[in-house]
């Protein structure tokens, strides 16, 4: 079965790559790495819409602008991937590992990063509007003009996280130096945003 799949194209590993059968896709991650298509650009713009990539090992892929619109990578290992304006929309991150990610300008509207890890990300200008962060780490993150609008994002870490005066909080206003993070974060805060709840 491998060595019918080793000999298929480029396109059909990457369209398979693309599938909602689990298995399918993660042969197909492993036969684009073994023919060193992982990292020179032939994940540009890839169109995988809804694919199962659930525990993908994803490290250093070059995927800038891919099309990753409500795809599961639930416990996926994306560290130091290339995705800046990349489109995860709707995507499910849960538990991720998303370690010095670059997803700088990506969409990730709506997406569920649950409890995901993105110590040291590159996330400047990153679109979280109504995402899911319960747990997520963002150490040493840089949330430079990121859009946290809507956000829900329980017990999330923020240790040498950067921000600036054009990222924007999730109830709408823009960060300070002022900022209480807690008011985001903490049911048990007095002022708890509670936005819409989830």
């Amino acid at each position: 079965m491998l060595d019918a799949l080793f000999g298929r194209s480029k396109n059909a590993l990457i369209q398979q790559m693309g599938s909602s059968d689990n298995k399918q896709v993660l042969k197909a991650v492993e036969l684009l790495k073994a023919k060193g298509w992982f990292r020179d650009g032939s994940l540009h713009a890839a169109q995988l819409e809804k694919a199962n990539l659930r525990g993908a090992a994803l490290a250093r892929a070059e995927m800038q602008r891919a099309n990753l619109r409500g795809a599961n990578l639930t416990k996926a290992y994306l560290g130091e991937t290339q995705l800046k304006a990349a489109i995860l929309a709707e995507a499910v991150l849960h538990e991720a590992n998303m370690r010095s990610v670059v997803l700088t300008e990506a969409d990730l509207s709506g997406a569920d990063l649950s409890r995901a890890y993105l110590a040291l990300a590159h996330l400047t200008g990153t679109n979280f509007q109504n995402a899911t962060l319960h747990g997520t780490n963002f150490w040493q993150a840089d949330l430079s003009g990121a859009n946290l609008e809507g956000a829900a994002m329980r017990d999330v870490v923020f240790f040498e996280t950067r921000f600036n005066e054009q990222t924007v909080l999730p109830d709408g206003s823009r960060w300070t130096t002022t900022t209480e993070w807690a008011r985001f974060t903490d049911p048990n805060h007095a002022a708890f945003w509670l936005g819409d709840s989830r």
